[in-house]
């Protein structure tokens, strides 16, 4: 019996000790609720966040990649604000160092190159104004010359354009001024502006135009920016002028989607128009529209266009001895094509120094303007620009003889007004 009772008595005081240490793991879990995760972290503490970077990089893990930056239509900076005299004048006094190269994205966005490529053409033709004694003249000339420039280089492209761009003269460049104050100087210097860049377009061009193929498509699209708009209110009218505004507000809508049987199919429905319109307001129609419809009269029509390759506005000039009426035509509207170096930048300080200047003064001015061209040119460092011919290396007239027949003899460009025939400038 008394063993009996000394195993009760042990089996008791057990009992009572396993109750103690429960209530105790109890009281360690309610006042730390987070016990384990302490007691791991006092294992393993925490690393710093550059070491955990260097560990995934050596252990071949892709970091999580950063917000890429979205691209919109227009580039920072573009339009270039239009020129006032107090910008003007500051520019002139403390040119500001040059903007730096934005960081474009390497594949596509070409519309944002193209404006860049504008910016980059305006800043150097300011700088140059800056050399004339009234500036302001010479920079909205050559503000306005770059964004016409820009647009021809829109309708080149098969890409929706720059909004402004679809419109003309004074309303394209209130568009582009963009805040009300610049619109207001603008519709103000309309007149300065026009004044000096005025041209005389040889009434219609001449009818009927071609019928667009693979072979046209390019000048069709490449040169609308060339080729007349609407006539002012004592212009011409009639089915012929008609017809021509239709067949180049339907090949904008072409060009955009670079659609050959668009524009084909505008050419004949604007033809089949043209001759209704042309029966009912006079007796004799054109010989084709007596042709009766379909595919016939589209091959006379085709047949007798006058340039079938639309290339009316392309011509091959020298640069040589610009004269008043080859300086005429360089200063309206054009789009220079040949882009060999150095005709681009030549061509433009001839354009943004002399043509805000009267007529009879814009010779003297274009042979002063490349010939400081050809210095400055020839004082650049060799890995600017090489000089494949070697004129350089010339000393005094035959450096410029040099330049004329190797460089400057042979310039293709789209104008809106026709240069004179070689030879017949002087």
């Amino acid at each position: 019996m008394a063993a009996l009772g000394l195993l009760l008595l042990f089996g008791a005081a057990v009992a009572a000790l396993e109750r103690s240490q429960y209530v105790e793991q109890e009281r360690v879990v309610l006042r730390h609720p987070h016990s384990e995760q302490l007691l791991q972290e006092r294992q393993d503490p925490p690393l710093p966040p550059h070491i955990l970077a260097a560990a995934a990089a050596a252990a071949g893990a892709t970091p999580p990649p950063h917000p890429s930056r979205v691209w919109g239509s227009t580039l920072e900076g573009f339009p270039p604000t239009w020129p006032v005299a107090d910008a003007v004048t500051r520019h002139c006094r403390q040119p500001p160092p040059p903007a730096p190269t934005p960081p474009l994205p390497p594949n596509a966005f070409a519309h944002l190159r193209r404006q860049a490529a504008a910016l980059d053409t305006f800043r150097p033709r300011l700088d140059a104004c800056c050399r004339r004694q009234n500036p302001l003249p010479c920079a909205r000339h050559a503000w306005k010359d770059v964004l016409d420039g820009f647009c021809t280089d829109e309708f080149g492209v098969k890409t929706r354009q720059f909004h402004c761009c679809h419109q003309h003269g004074a309303a394209r460049r209130r568009c582009f001024a963009q805040d009300p104050d610049a619109i207001a100087a603008a519709e103000a210097a309309a007149a300065e502006v026009v004044a000096v860049t005025t041209w005389d377009l040889a009434g219609e061009p001449p009818f009927p135009p071609g019928e667009p193929t693979a072979a046209n498509m390019g000048n069709i699209c490449g040169l609308r920016g060339l080729r007349p708009g609407p006539p002012g209110p004592a212009g011409p009218s009639g089915p012929r002028v008609h017809l021509r505004l239709r067949l180049e507000r339907d090949y904008g809508r072409c060009c955009r989607n670079g659609s050959l049987d668009c524009a084909r199919d505008a050419w004949q429905k604007g033809l089949e128009r043209f001759c209704r319109e042309e029966a009912a307001v006079k007796t004799k129609q054109h010989r084709c529209c007596q042709r009766g419809g379909g595919r016939a009269r589209a091959r006379c029509f085709a047949a007798a266009a006058p340039h079938p390759a639309y290339d009316r506005e392309l011509h091959n000039i020298s640069l040589a001895q610009p004269g008043p009426a080859l300086l005429r035509s360089l200063c309206g509207p054009t789009r220079l094509l040949t882009k060999r170096r150095p005709v681009p930048e030549l061509l433009g300080a001839v354009t943004a120094a002399c043509c805000p200047l009267p007529a009879e003064e814009r010779s003297a001015c274009a042979q002063e303007q490349l010939s400081q061209g050809i210095a400055t040119l020839c004082a650049t460092p060799r890995d600017a620009w090489r000089d494949p011919q070697g004129c350089c290396s010339r000393e005094g007239p035959e450096r410029r003889r040099c330049f004329d027949a190797a460089y400057l003899g042979q310039v293709t460009l789209g104008a809106a007004v026709a240069p004179p025939p070689p030879g017949h400038d002087q």
